[in-house]
């Protein structure tokens, strides 16, 4: 074998995606919140960059004090005096307060203002929620105020602590004795007290006990949907309206008016006091209809506006006494600023872009509402608006829109298209073919569409007797939508509509 070792040149095209680009694509796929945090982290790490609002301000004190204008040679003399203030602090390391040597040797890279590596571990500037009591500490309070033995109200402490968020106490008795050491009296009467509190059903060890609890808070013991649950529970859990009847010998009227006080029952009665309850979307586009057309609003009051600091320009003019090191830094510092703000200006436009051509092609669900959402790709954007497939998903990836219809995820607006068939309307023609001697011609309807029609079907059906999904799909077939018999239980399903046989009503 001959091994040859040699040096050559040779020529190649590669294709590098720069800083700016990168920069410009996290932007696209943050939300207004998240780009907030960005913009507040890159003004602490780039002294370059400035809030411009901040730049108006002293500019507007200036001429609230009605200062004289300076003659040009007074304001180049201040000039340079600001400028070998400058360059005295950067040389002492006393800019802000910062030591620019101990930053430097804690790896801090020029020209890399959003490094994703020391990121993860920043500060995030997430909005503190209201203060409320939680769960343990609403119980305590109202434990202070009984009185009971020592011993009672620390094995009842003890169960209050050992309840979970939605307020069910998942031990055994055995584990409570076992970890406490208590009697099994002293756990039955501390239960017991921990029971009387509110909100009812809290310390429940199941769904059943807490509705029980929950209705002997309410004095209703001796009720029929006392009765209900605790003689036919398991009948319950199917709704099987009939068969409670028959086994309590009561009539289906009463049953279902029973369990229409069952249902106001809380199945989770510590949920009130939860503190990772879902807070407020917050949409980043706003659609208005002005003059009969619609417009595009940014949500982004928050994000101030960014300019470039006038007091480090000076640093990189000719002429300057600034070292070649520190002209390197603010350079670099600038390019950085430079790239930010046409990024976050870049943002804007497109996701304007985007939102207008969504528009476009969903003007009838703008002006009528969700029923009327046709069918849409991605693609079809990116088309339209000569951008990338992957930069529309960017752009529409966890925002939402405010329109006069709610607040809705960009994604919501992209549906796969379900292929029905449209009868042919040529009055001339009853065999049901085209004048091509075809069955008929392919329409497309989502399956939103589907869904809000099964939705309607089934407000206006008599509740006596409800609509099957077999008939559904019946009559979606001669609507001309498409759907089979599972698809339409599937979707109902989804929206979270009971079967037929349990939304009858009895008289």
């Amino acid at each position: 074998m001959n091994l040859n070792f040699g040096i050559g040149l040779s020529q190649s095209l590669q294709q590098k995606v720069s800083f700016g680009m990168i920069q410009a694509m996290k932007m696209l796929q943050v939300n207004t919140l998240q780009l907030e945090q960005m913009l507040r982290a890159e003004l602490e790490q780039n002294p370059v960059l400035d809030i411009e609002s901040e730049t108006d301000m002293e500019l507007d004190l200036d001429d609230e004090y009605g200062e004289e204008p300076q003659a040009e040679a007074d304001k180049e003399d201040e000039g340079t005096e600001r400028e070998e203030e400058l360059l005295e602090e950067l040389n002492n390391g006393t800019e802000d307060g910062i030591d620019w040597e101990e930053y430097f040797e804690d790896g801090f890279s020029l020209g890399d203002s959003y490094n994703e590596e020391t990121d993860r571990g920043e500060e995030r500037y997430e909005p503190s929620p209201v203060y409320q009591d939680n769960l343990e500490k609403r119980l305590l309070d109202q434990l202070k105020d009984k009185k009971i033995e020592k011993r009672i109200g620390l094995l009842v402490r003890f169960l209050i602590g050992s309840l979970d968020e939605d307020g069910y106490l998942r031990m055994s008795d055995d584990d409570i004795i076992h970890f406490t050491g208590a009697t099994i009296c002293d756990v039955e009467e501390a239960l017991n007290v921990l029971w009387r509190f509110e909100p009812a059903g809290v310390g429940a060890r199941n769904l059943r006990e807490c509705m029980t609890l929950q209705l002997r808070a309410r004095k209703m013991q001796d009720s029929l949907a006392m009765r209900i649950i605790t003689e036919c529970w398991s009948l319950l859990e199917r709704l099987k309206i009939p068969e409670i009847s028959r086994r309590l010998n009561v009539e289906p009227r009463e049953i279902q008016e029973a369990m229409e006080v069952i249902k106001t029952l809380s199945p989770k009665p510590g949920y009130l006091f939860d503190d990772d309850k879902s807070s407020v979307i917050i949409p980043d586009l706003i659609v208005e209809r002005v003059d009969g057309k619609f417009i595009v609003l940014l949500n982004d009051r928050n994000v101030p506006s960014l300019c470039i600091n006038r007091s480090y320009a000076a640093m990189i003019k000719r002429g300057s006494k600034a070292s070649q090191e520190v002209k390197d830094y603010i350079r670099d510092k600038f390019n950085s600023a430079t790239w930010f703000i046409r990024g976050i200006e870049q943002r804007r436009s497109t996701m304007t872009k985007v939102m207008y051509a969504i528009i476009e092609r969903q003007k009838m669900f703008f002006e009528k509402g969700p029923p009327h959402l046709a069918p849409l790709r991605q693609q079809e954007i990116s088309d339209m608006i000569s951008m990338s497939k992957s930069t529309v998903s960017r752009v529409t990836s966890n925002k939402y829109v405010q329109t006069l219809h709610g607040i809705f995820e960009l994604k919501y607006f992209f549906t796969e298209a379900v292929v029905g068939k449209k009868e042919d309307r040529n009055d001339a023609n009853d065999t049901g073919d085209d004048m091509n001697g075809q069955a008929g011609e392919d329409t497309d309807v989502t399956a939103g569409q589907i869904k809000n029609r099964i939705r309607q079907l089934i407000e206006d059906e008599d509740s006596k007797a409800p609509l099957s999904d077999q008939k559904i799909a019946d009559i979606l077939g001669k609507e001309n939508l498409a759907a089979a018999r599972r698809t339409v239980a599937k979707y109902r399903d989804q929206m979270k509509i009971l079967p037929a046989r349990m939304r009858q009503k009895y008289e």
